[in-house]
C-alpha cells in the first residue's frame, strides 16, 4: 500500500468521524423548556377599585375569575368588566369580554366578544364590539386590530382596527371602514 493510499483511507475515517460526532440531533440542544408559572393567588368575583388623588372613583375592575403572577405582574381574568367613571363619580364606560390579561400598571389585553358600551347619554357611542382590543390604563387609549363595529346615536360604522381614547371620547376606524348614517324623524 503506497503512502498516499494510507493518507487517503485515514483522511476518510476522520471525515467519517466527525460526520458522525457533528451529525448528532439539535432537538437536545435547541429545545426550549417552557416556563410553567404557578399564580400567586388566585380570586373568585374579584371586584378592584381605584381612586384618583382627590379620592374619587375612577376606575372599577371585576372578573368572575382571576390569578395573579407576581413573578412577571400580570393578571389573567375570566369574564372581566371595566368601569371608567368620570370627574363627578358617574360610569361613563363599560369594557366587557369573555377574556382578559392585565399588565400591573401598565395595559389590559381583552379577548372574544369584547363590548365598548358608552354609559352617557350623550356620548357619541353607545357600543363597540369587537374580537380584541388593548387598554393603555395610563392615557385611556384603546386600539385594536379586528374588525370593529361601532353603533352611535345617529350612525352605524365598521370597518377593520381602532385607535382612540376614552377620555377624549374620540374613537377613529382605520381600515376599510362604512358607515350607515340616520336621519332625524321630523
Amino acid at each position: 500500500m503506497s503512502r498516499q493510499t494510507l493518507l487517503f483511507g485515514v483522511l476518510f475515517i476522520v471525515a467519517l468521524a466527525c460526520w458522525q460526532v457533528l451529525n448528532k440531533p439539535v432537538a437536545s440542544q435547541g429545545q426550549v423548556q417552557k416556563e410553567h408559572f404557578q399564580p400567586d393567588f388566585v380570586a373568585r368575583d374579584m371586584v378592584t377599585l381605584q381612586y384618583d388623588q382627590e379620592g374619587r372613583l375612577q376606575d372599577r375592575l371585576e372578573s368572575v375569575y382571576a390569578e395573579y403572577f407576581r413573578a412577571i405582574e400580570m393578571v389573567t381574568m375570566t369574564q372581566p368588566i371595566f368601569y371608567r367613571y368620570d370627574e363627578e363619580g358617574r360610569a361613563e364606560w363599560r369594557l366587557t369580554a369573555e377574556e382578559g390579561v392585565l399588565n400591573v400598571g401598565d395595559n389590559a389585553i381583552l379577548r372574544h366578544k369584547v363590548q365598548l358600551d358608552g354609559l352617557r347619554e350623550a356620548g357619541p357611542v353607545k357600543r363597540l364590539d369587537t374580537e380584541y382590543i388593548e387598554l393603555d390604563l395610563n392615557n385611556q387609549d384603546v386600539r385594536s386590530n379586528q374588525q370593529v363595529k361601532m353603533l352611535g346615536q345617529a350612525f352605524q360604522t365598521e370597518g377593520l382596527g381602532l385607535k382612540g381614547n376614552l377620555d377624549k371620547r374620540y374613537f377613529e376606524l382605520l381600515e376599510q371602514s362604512h358607515a350607515i348614517y340616520f336621519n332625524e324623524k321630523r
